[in-house]
């Protein structure tokens, strides 16, 4: 993502009042049971309206700056990033650090991940086994290639880093790590799942993440609408170092009895072995592995709790 520069204007000091301001926008969807009838049903559902939004907000604030991983993002990047304004960015902020789902670096005045989040994430991974059940069939992949693998799975507009493991050959390719975030279609793991989306899903994605695209080497709207049609009528998804110099990959999601797909695989290795002879062996090797997996998950939706559902909202 293009940043701004920095503004030495950023709001950063914390009160108690940015503290009560923040952890009021969560709560503002409570009903007020002091009032009446009509006016009191209007009441409540303006809060849950507003409620709403300000949990939409927040969650959009949490992904913005676990898309940014480590460096983190200070308050104005954030305003700038979201398009709010910089008192609400700002309440929102405050609140997040309160809970600890957000940690400031007091130098760099920048926001990354708290460890509240971080124990949210460990306390929902034994519900969700995705990342264990692929992992066999990430293996053959990795050792059938020699390349690197990556287990992709859509979140919200984002495609989410699950799992990477690599193969034997010795020029390793080291462009996500676990946990990383893209925009959905930066990538040939995260384009595989933006196609597999309805066309409505995709022009929504696509506006929503216009802001960062400029981070990526060669993406736009234009070039993203290109690649989803390719992707379709190919029936895989190719990143010829449109993300990365001397990149290449090749994605496809895994097949599901209903809706759309909600996890890929992709195979990456420098762009000048990606070619020929080895191109048509890995595609032949992840449309196998991809097809064998994504029936297997079917089977297996009860014992992984719906993640499909949770994560693709």
């Amino acid at each position: 993502m293009s940043l701004p520069p920095r503004h030495a204007s950023d709001i950063d000091d914390t009160s108690s009042e940015d503290i009560a301001d923040g952890i009021a926008d969560a709560a503002d969807f409570m009903p007020d049971l002091t009032t009446n009838g009509n006016h009191a049903n209007a009441a409540a559902g303006r809060r849950a309206s507003e409620g709403t939004q300000s949990i939409q907000r927040a969650i959009a604030v949490l992904r913005l700056v676990a898309m940014c991983g480590p460096q983190g993002l200070r308050l104005h990047e954030i305003a700038e990033g979201l398009a709010l304004e910089r008192i609400t960015a700002h309440r929102i902020v405050k609140g997040l650090a309160f809970s600890n789902m957000l940690q400031l670096d007091p130098q760099a005045r920048r926001y990354t991940l708290g460890h509240t989040a971080y124990l949210l994430g460990l306390n929902a991974s034994p519900a969700f086994d995705l990342r264990e059940r692929c992992q066999p069939t990430l293996r053959r992949l990795a050792d059938l290639t020699g390349d690197s693998v990556f287990l992709m799975v859509r979140s919200g507009h984002d495609a989410v880093c699950f799992d990477h493991l690599q193969g034997s050959y010795p020029i390793r390719t080291h462009s996500l790590k676990i946990g990383a975030r893209r925009a959905l279609g930066a990538g040939a793991g995260a384009m595989a799942l933006l196609a597999a989306l309805p066309d409505n899903a995709v022009e929504a994605a696509i506006a929503a993440n216009a802001v960062h695209l400029p981070r990526y080497r060669d993406i736009s709207p234009a070039r993203l609408r290109e690649l989803v049609a390719r992707t379709r009528a190919d029936g895989y998804a190719t990143n010829v170092q449109t993300v990365i110099a001397d990149v290449s990959a090749i994605g496809m999601t895994l097949p599901r009895k209903e809706g759309p797909a909600f996890v890929s695989i992709s195979v990456a290795s420098i762009a000048s072995r990606m070619t020929g002879e080895h191109l048509e062996e890995a595609l032949h090797a992840l449309r196998l592995e991809s097809d064998a997996l994504g029936r297997h998950l079917d089977d297996a939706r009860i014992a992984w709790g719906g993640l499909a559902d949770s994560l693709c909202a």
